[in-house]
This record gives C-alpha cells, structure tokens and sequence, in this order.
C-alpha cells in the first residue's frame, strides 16, 4: 500500500476535517489537538450539543478558554476524567462538566463500554514508513475508542514526541480524515515543593531501598522525593504519567530499571506530562514503553513487581483511615484516577509500600486554620482510597501506618502526626465515639 499517498488523499484543513461531524455526536479529544478543537469551537453554532470527553483535565489554554467560555455550554457538554484547575475554576463560574467516575485502569472499559465515542479526534506524531502515528502525550481511551467503531480524525504536529508504543498507535488506513498544524504543546512541570512537603517526603525517601520500583503522582511530594532520590540505585519505573523529575532519575543514572520483573530495562507509564525536555527525551526513546492503562494500571500487573512503591497525594483524612484526594466537601478539584489502582497493587508486591501524604493542617482565608485529619471526612467528600485499602499517611509530622491496624490503632496513629494543636481535641473526639 502507498501510504504517503493516502496520507496526502486524507490531507485537508482542520475546519475541513470536522466539518463531517453531526451535532449530537460524542467526541473524545485525545492528547488536546488543539487545531481541531479551535475548529470545532468556531463551528460550534451548528452544535446542539456536540459531546466532547477528555480522560484528562484540558491543559492547553487555547482549547479551554473556549469551551469553557460563556455560551459555549449550548454547543458543547463537556465530560472529563480527572479535573484539573481549569475545570474547576469553570465550574466556579457556573459551567456544568460532567466527571467521569472511574479508576484509570477502567477508563477504558468505560469509553468501549459505556461512552462509545462516534468520533476521536486525536494528536499525533509523524507517520512512519509503515503508515503508523503515535498517538501524543494522553493518549487515554483512544485506541479502544476506534476499535469500538469510533471514526478517526488526526492532528499531525512535528512537536509531539513519538512515543515507544505497540499499543497507542494509529494506521493511516483508519483516519477519515487529517490536518497538518504544529501548534505548541502545553507544558506541565512538576510543581516546586514547599518546605512542608519536603519534610514530607525525606520520611518517604528513608524508607525506599535501592533497586525498588515507583510510581509517582502529580503534587509537590511526589515532585520532593524524586528529587531526594538521586543517591538511589537501581531504581525502576512503573507509573500511569510519566514526569519531569522522572526523566531526570533515567538522565542521572539513578533509574536503570534493572530490577524490574515487568520489562526489566524499561521504564513503563501510560501517559505523559512535563516540559519540553521531557518531551525530547521521550522521543523516539526504547527504554521507556508506554501501553494501555488497563494493563499499566492494573493491580495485577501492579503486583508483579517485587519492592513496588506508589506516592501520591491527597487532600483529606478521617480517623478510619478513609483518604479524600478529589474534592473538598462537594467541591471536585481532581478525580480518582490511578491512585486506588496503585494502593491496591502494591499491596500484592512482595516488599511493597504505598504512601499518601498531605500537609497537616490548613491555613483559612481569615488567618485561622483546621486540621486536615478529621474525626469524620467534610460532608460531600469521596472517599478515594478506602480504610482497608491505606497502608502509609504521611504528614510533615512523620508517617502512620494503617495496614492490618485495628481501629483505635489507625486512629491513635493519624492522631501522632495531625498538627500538635489539634492532637488534643482530635483525642477528645476519638474517645467520645469510643474509637480509642
């Protein structure tokens, strides 16, 4: 087959390349194509509405700025995964996204499942001599989505990095159609830790041996201990969203992956998210392996791994044990994610250890200040990871283990690392309820 020439046939403007789209249809927009999105936003009268779906919050401010705008709500009903701020500074300003709940390792299930896009439209790398382009930075639900029946229209740009794939990649002979626009990918460095959170996460590092294999979350924590991890060893990766800080573990040496029992000499994730550093180092790049996040994610092959290490963050802890990390009260800020995938698989690790940290307490706008471990989760809050599930929460204040501890242990426990101000009442609290 002459691919170059199909993929000239198929070569057309982004306007052109939506324009077959029917108001109503539901459509996942796959690792942002911002020149597609910006196309349908300047279609969007003919949309009443379009069903637009992101696994991921949308980070690129020309896309969001658009369909979050006033008046857009009537061309376009938006549904994400994982909120990130500008979802909620939208939903602030009273525009309805709708959350999808599920874990990232059923993310998949639920777009094959339950979804069911008509159309994807995704970014992509280049094609390559075989008539294959890479699906981009999130590639998501996208390959299950057009396996289901999902039509394909693409965004080739020069920017995005091929990413090492077997799975999230696209033939030429399945796009319905293509344009060719390099816009700028938007960045997301890791955030730069406080000083709190680097108190948090020297109790993390001392207990992480040379040769483990991590996972690291998105937050300042995560950010601190691999930074603090650089006289490590032997490191591996298994992790959903590959980071900055990441790249910089493999660049220094101190991640070979060497110990790995799944795709030793590889780092594995699912995602991407970083700077354009990153975005170099990935590309084209055989030591690291991105699939499936129902496989990436999966206890099971979570599990697999000896030594396996997941740090996340989170925003809310009860004295069960029971850790919010999405929402305050009915406030969402984030999603579920993988970080229930990751508890429960490193469970199943032979010298696993999962560690959720947040800081202590809060400082209010009117200069007071509340303990973030609570007798009782703040009405409306999810539970994200549940009590039977928590192994380590960790404070600036040192670490409780909650993992085979009965009750009055969990609680006695959070207690030694809530802010010393609130140890006292939170003591009262417990003892009125018979907990301790």
């Amino acid at each position: 087959m002459d691919f170059l020439n199909e993929y000239k046939r198929k070569c057309c403007s982004p306007g052109e390349a939506v324009a077959g789209i029917p108001s109503q249809s539901r459509v996942l927009l796959c690792s942002e194509p911002a020149a597609l999105a910006e196309a349908l936003y300047e279609q969007r009268e003919r949309f009443h509405p379009l069903y637009l779906y992101s696994m991921m919050g949308i980070a690129n401010p020309h896309i969001y700025q658009r369909l979050y705008s006033d008046g857009a709500e009537e061309n376009f009903s938006v549904g994400i995964s994982y909120m990130t701020k500008p979802e909620a500074q939208a939903i602030k300003r009273g525009i309805k996204i709708d959350h999808l709940l599920t874990h990232f390792s059923k993310i998949e299930e639920m777009f094959r499942e339950r979804i069911r896009p008509d159309y994807v439209l995704c970014h992509v790398s280049p094609m390559d001599e075989e008539g294959y382009l890479y699906m981009g930075i999130c590639p998501g639900p996208g390959r299950v989505s057009i396996d289901s029946g999902a039509k394909v229209i693409l965004q080739v740009n020069r920017n995005l990095p091929m990413i090492n794939t077997d799975f999230n990649r696209i033939h030429i002979s399945e796009a319905e159609a293509l344009c060719e626009m390099d816009t700028v990918l938007a960045e997301i460095p890791d955030m730069v830790p406080t000083e709190l959170e680097k108190k948090m996460a020297q109790h993390i590092v001392e207990r992480i041996d040379d040769g483990s294999v991590i996972q690291l979350g998105v937050g300042g924590v995560p950010s601190a201990v691999g930074n603090f991890l650089e006289h490590h060893r032997h490191l591996g990766i298994h992790t959903e969203v590959f980071t900055d800080v990441m790249r910089v573990l493999m660049e220094k040496g101190v991640v070979d992956n060497s110990q790995k029992q799944i795709r030793p000499g590889q780092s594995v994730a699912g995602f991407l998210q970083g700077t354009r550093d990153t975005y170099k180092f990935v590309h084209e790049n055989k030591e690291l392996y991105f699939e499936r996040l129902s496989w990436v994610n999966h206890p099971e092959t979570i599990a697999q791994n000896d030594n396996m290490i997941s740090i996340n963050s989170c925003m809310a802890v009860d004295l069960r044990g029971q850790v919010c990390s999405e929402c305050i009260g009915l406030d969402t800020y984030a999603g579920s994610g993988g970080q229930l995938d990751f508890v429960r698989g490193v469970r199943g690790s032979k010298g696993g250890k999962s560690f959720i940290a947040m800081r202590s307490s809060l400082e209010k706008a009117d200069g007071t200040s509340i303990s973030k471990i609570t007798l009782t989760l703040p009405p409306g809050s999810a539970v994200t990871t549940p009590r039977n599930d928590t192994h380590f929460i960790v404070t600036e204040y040192g670490v409780a283990e909650m993992r085979n501890r009965t009750l009055s242990e969990k609680a006695k426990a959070l207690i030694a690392i809530a802010h010393p101000r609130f140890r006292e009442e939170l003591t009262y609290q417990a003892k009125k309820q018979l907990i301790i």
